[in-house]
């Protein structure tokens, strides 16, 4: 009888021990967390690598085999540092480094990558079903600004023949070689409209601010013109009776973001010299302030206005790097 019972015993205990074990080798799992969101600056020679720590568990009473592979869009790599086979015991967690490199110059956009553990071994032997942890994280692309502005004729002759009002458009050429979209407006044109207001002259500005798409280029105006007798008493006056005066001047184009958080200037010539030249050559009779109710073509406004409205776009800025 107590070897029937012994017998029994063993049979039972073998029974439990098998079941066990096959429960274990049934049920496979692993638990994956890493870094919600990477950043990368690709403005020209940035370092665009970023890394992101991951943390690998095994919830189970065994040893784990685990194999991480990623999944990232075009413009990215991804290299696990240690290597993309981990082996884990039972409960225990370990650090995962991955590397990731954004090339650089890209568009200003956020992208996903995704990150698998998968279960290859539990003790040793393949899991009968696939057990696996994903993470999506978010890399982001950080927006950089280069942009280079050129007149399109660095000196301007403006000659006045009569007394018929006159608008002379002065062209500059804004390129934007940056990875986003650019908001861009005249940071300060008051010293050139400050002079020209002295001698009964306007400056027209049909857009103080614009957008340039990346890659475009835009083609910014101001006009020059007058509205009421030109005073020439400060002026040169030459041999031949023509008066003259000679203006430079500097005008800066800026972004509108310049002084916000997370904005990087890597190249902005946002500067243009001119050189002015008006000529005021003998006529009859000059124009004189009051005598006209016309418009002056292109200006929109009436003779009779003080000036045209210029609605200057003075954008606080940030440092240079």
């Amino acid at each position: 009888m107590k070897k029937v019972i012994v017998t029994l015993l063993i049979v039972f205990t073998f029974i439990m021990s098998s079941t066990n074990v096959q429960a274990q080798v049934a049920s496979p799992s692993v638990d994956l967390v890493c870094d919600s969101t990477l950043s990368f600056d690709v403005y020209p020679g940035a370092d665009s690598t970023s890394i992101m720590y991951c943390t690998l568990s095994n919830p189970n009473n065994y040893n784990e085999t685990i194999e991480m592979e990623y999944s990232v869009p075009d413009g990215f790599v991804a290299t696990f540092v240690e290597g993309n086979v981990v082996n884990l015991t039972s409960g225990e967690q370990k650090e995962i480094t991955i590397e990731v490199f954004a090339v650089t110059e890209q568009a200003f956009a956020t992208h996903v990558i995704q990150i698998n553990a998968t279960v290859t071994e539990a003790d040793g032997s393949p899991p009968p079903n696939v057990a696996r942890s994903t993470v999506n994280s978010l890399l982001n692309i950080n927006a950089y600004d280069m942009y280079e502005v050129n007149p399109n004729f660095a000196f301007i002759q403006i000659d006045i023949i009569s007394a018929d009002p006159l608008e002379q458009m002065v062209e500059l050429s804004v390129v934007n070689n940056g990875n986003s979209l650019e908001l861009l407006g005249i940071e300060s044109i008051s010293d050139l409209r400050d002079e020209l207001e002295s001698y009964n002259m306007v400056v027209g500005v049909p857009a103080v601010t614009f957008q340039v798409e990346q890659s475009e280029t835009y083609s910014f105006n101001f006009s020059i013109g007058f509205i009421s007798e030109i005073d020439t008493s400060t002026w040169l006056e030459l041999d031949n009776g023509n008066k003259q005066v000679t203006i430079d001047t500097n005008i800066t184009i800026v972004n509108a973001e310049s002084g916000e958080d997370g904005y990087y200037c890597y190249e902005c010539n946002g500067s243009s010299y001119l050189t002015i030249q008006i000529n005021v050559l003998p006529f009859d009779s000059q124009i004189v302030a009051g005598e006209s109710s016309g418009s002056i073509p292109g200006f929109g406004g009436h003779l009779s206005m003080v000036s045209i409205i210029l609605a200057a776009f003075v954008i606080a800025r940030r440092p240079q790097y």
